[in-house]
């Protein structure tokens, strides 16, 4: 019987650290928050990755798009479908929420209060060519400053910056191995 539970107690270990893939899998965002160059960690649209813009004339919370008709075409909405509540990912501090478009009925999505827009002229990932008078990208955090040089030697098996793969690969061999480890014992014991 305790080799059964302890079976089941590694086993469970086993699906709680592959479940934050499985999750992120499943994921529903619309918007994510991605470095862009110089302009530190931009909103951006996780379909696509593309940088989002906000307008000048829209006003936080009043639910209308001060966008439309040749604007509309230069300055296309991040949209959802019907029924879809937007989500954010990580970094994402920000409310968000959805307007009923005047002139297409379409759900564009909000960013506290604010519509969301891509810019025609931004062509690949990464791109930030609609800041400009008028029109913002939503910056979740500022651009990061060079860190100090250091002459320290890295020591094998660290891991500059924090990077949690190596720690979660660890784990899962090490959940892996007490795993065989109790079914040996089982076997052992049968």
């Amino acid at each position: 019987m305790k080799q059964r539970l302890a079976i089941v107690a590694a086993a469970t270990a086993l699906v709680a650290l592959a479940l934050p893939g499985i999750v992120a899998a499943a994921d529903t965002q619309v918007v994510a928050g991605k470095v862009i160059g110089a302009h530190g960690t931009l909103l951006v649209a996780t379909n696509n990755q593309m940088t989002l813009y906000t307008f000048d004339k829209d006003v936080a919370g009043n639910g209308a798009s001060n966008c439309s008709g040749g604007c509309l075409t230069k300055w296309p909405a991040l949209t959802v479908a019907a029924g879809d509540t937007p989500t954010g990912g990580a970094g994402v501090t920000g409310t968000l929420g959805t307007i009923t478009r005047a002139d297409n009925s379409a759900l564009q999505v909000t960013y506290n209060g604010l519509p969301l827009y891509f810019f025609a002229n931004d062509k690949a990932p990464g791109d930030a060519n609609g800041i400009y008078p008028g029109w913002k990208a939503i910056v979740l955090a500022a651009a990061a400053t060079a860190p100090p040089t250091s002459t320290a030697p890295v020591s094998p098996g660290s891991a500059p910056g924090g990077d949690p793969v190596p720690a979660l690969l660890f784990a899962g061999i090490a959940a892996l191995g007490f795993l065989v480890t109790i079914r040996r014992l089982a076997t052992v014991r049968s």
